[in-house]
C-alpha cells in the first residue's frame, strides 16, 4: 500500500481551486425554428473602390453533422446512412492528389467549422445583463470577458445573438442579432434592432450565443477549388523544374544585409530564389529556430525587386505581427513609395506600429482603411498582407502574370487552404514561353515546429494539420535529402543558430535537426548567466526542477494547473527579478523572461501568482506568460517552463490518464528553444518520464548534473508502465463530435482575428 501527500505553500494554498470542478456538458445546438430581428451594422469600416468578385458561403451540408456523430460511435441509422458513412470515410481516407484536391480540402474544411461551432458555444453566457451605452443611448453594451485576449474573437462588424430570458414563449423564442460597433478591453458595444431598444431596460437579462466569422473558411473553399481550375498542379505536386536562371552565372549579388555576406546558407537561399531556377516548383526555406528565416527571406524581396525588371511581389504571412515585420525590415531598403501594407478593415488601427502606418491602407480624413482600385494597387512593387487578406487581391482579378513572385513567412503555421489564399488566382505558374520571369513562391518555415492550430481531431487525422511546406518537404521527393544533403535548387537549410547557447541548442539540435546547427549568438547575451549561483552546475545554464504536485482542475474549466509548480517558478522569478545577476550586479528585467506552459489554466494562474508576489515591481506587466503557440516566433533571454500534469494517482490508472500536450515532439521543440541565455523546466519527472522524447531530455539534464528538487524514488519501478504505453494520450473520446474540442478544453487557443 502507499500513501500519497501534497504539501503545499501558503501561495500554493492560495492559488488552489476556488469551486469544485464541474464538468462542462457542451449544448447541443440543433437548428431550430428561431425568428431572428436583425440590428443594425456600424457605419462601412472601409473605403472601397477595389472590385471584388462576389464570394460564394460554401456551407457545409445539413447531412454531414450527423453523419460524423455516427461515424465517431461507430453505428449508422437505417436510412441508407451506412452508405453516406462509407463514402465518407473513403473521401478522407484517400490520399491527397490534384485529381481530389478540392473535394478532399473542403470536406476538411467543413469538418474543422463543424468543431468550431460547437468549441464557440463555451462562450456562451446565460442570465447576464446589458446597459445602455453612456455615448450612443442607441447602443447597448455587454461585458464579455475573454474578448480581450480574442476568447473568443469579437471585431466590429462581427454578430452575435441575444434572447431575452424572462417574459418569452416557450416555443419560437425571438433571437435578436446584435452587429459589433465597437470593442474596448472587456465591453462590446452592440447594435440591435429598435423594437428590442424600445422595450429594454437596463440590467435586463439575457442568453448570449457567440458566433465566428466565416470569412476565412470562405476564401479557404474558393482557393482550394481555384487551385484545380487554374491547373497549379506543378506549384503544388512539382516533379520538375524548367532549370531557366534569371541570373547569368557569374552575376554577383550585391547584399542590402552585409551580415548574409559572412553566412553561406543565407547567401545561397537569396540566390536560388532570385534565379528562380526551381520554378515552377516552390523554393522552400528551411529555416530552424533561431537561423534569420525572416531576414533571408527579406533580403531575397529585396533582391528580386533590384535584379528582376517588372517584378510585383506579394509577401505574406499567416498573423498580423509577422506581416508587420516584413513590412518593417522591407521599408529599411525599398522606397516607401514602392510599398504598400494592406491590412483588414477590421484591425484597430492602433494596433498598427507606428513605423509602418505610412505605408498602410489608411486614410486619415475618412478615418478608415481604404482599399484602393486594381489600377492604383499595380503601381506598387510589393503589396504586404496577412494571407487572408491576400483574398481580396485573388477577388479583384488582376491581369495574368502581374504578381511574379508570392513569398509567404511562416507558412508552417498556416493550413495548405489558407496559403492557397495568397496564391489561386493570384500567382501564375511559370512558363518558359508566356511567363518567363514570374511564378516563384516562395515559402519559409520549419516543419519541426508547430504547425497551425485545429480544432476538428478528424480534420487533423486526415490531413489538415499538415502545412504545405511540410507536405513538400515530408512527401515530395524534390524536397528530401539525397546523401544526406537538401538539394539546393529547391530547399536550402539555414545552419547558424543566432539565437541559443549551445547547451540549450544542444537537445533540439540532435534530436530535430541532425546535429547540423552551429550556436553563432552574441556570447555577452547567451553566455550571460553561465555563472548564476542557482544553476546546479556553473557554466551549464539549465535547470530542471523536479516537483511531486497535484493536477487540479476548477469551476467549469476542464483545463488543469498545478499550484506546487507555480511556487517553485515565483521562487526563482524573485531571484531572477529582485537580486543583482553576474559581477556586474545588474537585476534582469521582466521584459527578457518568457514563461511558457500547455494549459490555459495555469497561464491563468502564474499570472495571478505574479500579480499577488510581484505586482510592486517596475515593468511587471512586460513579463510574458503564455501558452507554446503564443511563444512560437519569438524569444526571450531567460524562459521558464511549466510542465503541470503530475497525477498523483498512479495506481488507479485508467483510460483517463494523458499526457496533455505533452506528447507532442514539435511542442517539446519549441518551448526549448525559446531561450538565449537561461532555461528552467518545472515539471513531474515521473510523469515526464513516460514520453519518449521527454525521458531523453531528463537524460540530457542528469548527465549535465542540472537537477534539482524532487528526483525519481523506487515508486516508479512498480507502476504499470506496459499499461500507460498502451494508451494514446493524444486521443480524443470518440463520441467528440458533439464535444467541445480537447485543444478548446486544455489549452483554449486564441480564436483567429484577423479577417
Amino acid at each position: 500500500r502507499f500513501v500519497q501527500a501534497v504539501a503545499n505553500t501558503k501561495l500554493a494554498q492560495q492559488l488552489g481551486p476556488s469551486e469544485p470542478y464541474q464538468p462542462y456538458q457542451a449544448k447541443l445546438h440543433k437548428q431550430q425554428f428561431r425568428s431572428i430581428e436583425d440590428g443594425f451594422p456600424p457605419n462601412n469600416t472601409s473605403c472601397t473602390e477595389l472590385e471584388q468578385k462576389p464570394l460564394d458561403q460554401y456551407k457545409y451540408p445539413s447531412y454531414l453533422k450527423d453523419l460524423i456523430a455516427c461515424l465517431n460511435e461507430g453505428n449508422a441509422l437505417n436510412d441508407g446512412t451506412s452508405d453516406k458513412i462509407a463514402h465518407l470515410q473513403s473521401s478522407l481516407e484517400a490520399s491527397l492528389q490534384f485529381g481530389n484536391y478540392s473535394e478532399k480540402f473542403c470536406l476538411l474544411l467543413h469538418l474543422e467549422e463543424i468543431q468550431m461551432e460547437v468549441d464557440i458555444h463555451r462562450y456562451d453566457m446565460q442570465n447576464v445583463s446589458m446597459f445602455r451605452d453612456g455615448y450612443n443611448k442607441k447602443l447597448l453594451v455587454l461585458k464579455a470577458p475573454g474578448v480581450a485576449e480574442n476568447r473568443p474573437s469579437v471585431l466590429k462588424g462581427d454578430h452575435l445573438f441575444v434572447s431575452p430570458v424572462e417574459g418569452q414563449p416557450k416555443y419560437n423564442v425571438p433571437f435578436y442579432k446584435g452587429y459589433v460597433h465597437a470593442v474596448e478591453l472587456d465591453q462590446v458595444k452592440l447594435g440591435f434592432s429598435e423594437k428590442l431598444l424600445n422595450k429594454f431596460v437596463n440590467n435586463m437579462k439575457f442568453d448570449v450565443e457567440f458566433t465566428f466569422n466565416r470569412l476565412p473558411l470562405r476564401l479557404q473553399h474558393r482557393a482550394v477549388i481555384l487551385a484545380q481550375k487554374r491547373q497549379l498542379s506543378h506549384l503544388l505536386f512539382p516533379c520538375l523544374s524548367y532549370k531557366k536562371s534569371l541570373l547569368s552565372t557569374n552575376q554577383e549579388l550585391h547584399l542590402y544585409n552585409r551580415n548574409l555576406n559572412n553566412n553561406a546558407e543565407q547567401k545561397e537561399a537569396v540566390r536560388q530564389v532570385v534565379a528562380g531556377t526551381s520554378r515552377p516548383a516552390p523554393y522552400l526555406i528551411f529555416g530552424p529556430p533561431g537561423t534569420g528565416k525572416t531576414v533571408t527571406m527579406v533580403e531575397a524581396i529585396k533582391q528580386v525587386l533590384r535584379c528582376i525588371e517588372g517584378a510585383h511581389v506579394l509577401a505574406c504571412a499567416p498573423s498580423n505581427s509577422a506581416s508587420d515585420l516584413l513590412c518593417q525590415h522591407l521599408m529599411e531598403h525599398v522606397d516607401k513609395r514602392n510599398i504598400y501594407r494592406m491590412n483588414a478593415s477590421s484591425r484597430d488601427y492602433r494596433t498598427i506600429p507606428e513605423d509602418i502606418k505610412p505605408v498602410c491602407n489608411w486614410d486619415e480624413a475618412q478615418d478608415c482603411h481604404v482599399f484602393p482600385r486594381k489600377e492604383k494597387l499595380q503601381s506598387y512593387k510589393v503589396i504586404i498582407t496577412t494571407l487572408v487578406t491576400a483574398g481580396r487581391l485573388a477577388s479583384a482579378d488582376f491581369p495574368q502574370g502581374h504578381f511574379s513572385h508570392v513569398f509567404i513567412d511562416e507558412s508552417g503555421h498556416a493550413v495548405e487552404p489558407e496559403s492557397l489564399i495568397a496564391i489561386s488566382g493570384i500567382l501564375d505558374m511559370m512558363d518558359p514561353k508566356t511567363n518567363v520571369n514570374g511564378g516563384q513562391l516562395v515559402l519559409a518555415g520549419d516543419p519541426k515546429q508547430l504547425g497551425p492550430i485545429l480544432r476538428s481531431p478528424l480534420a487533423v487525422q486526415h490531413g489538415l494539420g499538415l502545412s504545405l511546406l511540410e507536405r513538400l518537404m515530408h512527401y515530395n521527393p524534390l524536397y528530401q535529402k539525397t546523401n544526406e544533403k537538401y538539394n539546393p535548387q529547391f530547399v536550402t537549410m539555414l545552419l547558424c543558430n543566432y539565437r541559443s547557447h549551445e547547451d540549450i541548442l544542444r537537445f533540439s539540435n540532435k534530436k530535430f535537426y541532425d546535429e547540423k546547427l552551429l550556436e553563432c549568438g552574441d556570447r555577452l547575451i547567451t553566455h550571460s548567466y553561465s555563472n548564476w549561483n542557482e544553476l546546479p552546475k556553473p557554466k551549464f545554464p539549465i535547470i530542471f526542477h523536479g516537483v511531486c504536485g497535484e493536477d487540479q482542475q476548477e469551476g467549469r474549466s476542464p483545463s488543469f494547473f498545478n499550484t506546487a509548480e507555480i511556487s517553485v517558478l515565483i521562487y526563482y522569478l524573485k531571484k531572477l527579478l529582485l537580486e543583482n545577476q553576474g559581477k556586474k550586479g545588474i537585476k534582469t528585467l521582466p521584459k527578457q523572461i518568457g514563461v511558457i506552459s500547455p494549459y490555459r489554466k495555469q497561464v491563468e494562474k502564474i499570472r495571478q501568482a505574479i500579480n499577488m508576489e510581484l505586482k510592486d515591481l517596475m515593468n511587471i506587466k512586460d513579463l510574458k506568460v503564455g501558452s507554446v503557440e503564443e511563444f512560437q516566433g519569438q524569444e526571450r533571454r531567460v524562459v521558464l517552463i511549466s510542465t503541470v500534469r503530475s497525477s498523483s494517482n498512479y495506481f488507479g490508472i485508467d483510460e483517463e490518464f494523458n499526457l496533455g500536450f505533452l506528447n507532442n515532439p514539435k511542442r517539446l521543440n519549441v518551448s526549448l528553444t525559446r531561450a538565449k541565455a537561461l532555461l528552467i523546466i518545472v515539471g513531474n519527472p515521473i510523469t515526464l518520464s513516460k514520453d519518449p522524447y521527454w525521458n531523453e531530455f531528463l537524460e540530457y539534464c542528469k548527465r549535465n548534473q542540472a537537477w534539482k528538487g524532487y528526483k525519481h524514488s523506487g515508486v516508479e519501478d512498480g507502476l504499470p508502465i506496459a499499461m500507460l504505453s498502451a494508451l494514446n494520450i493524444n486521443d480524443q473520446p470518440a463520441d467528440n463530435g458533439l464535444q467541445d474540442s480537447y485543444i478548446q478544453q486544455q489549452v483554449e487557443p486564441q480564436w483567429r482575428y484577423e479577417h
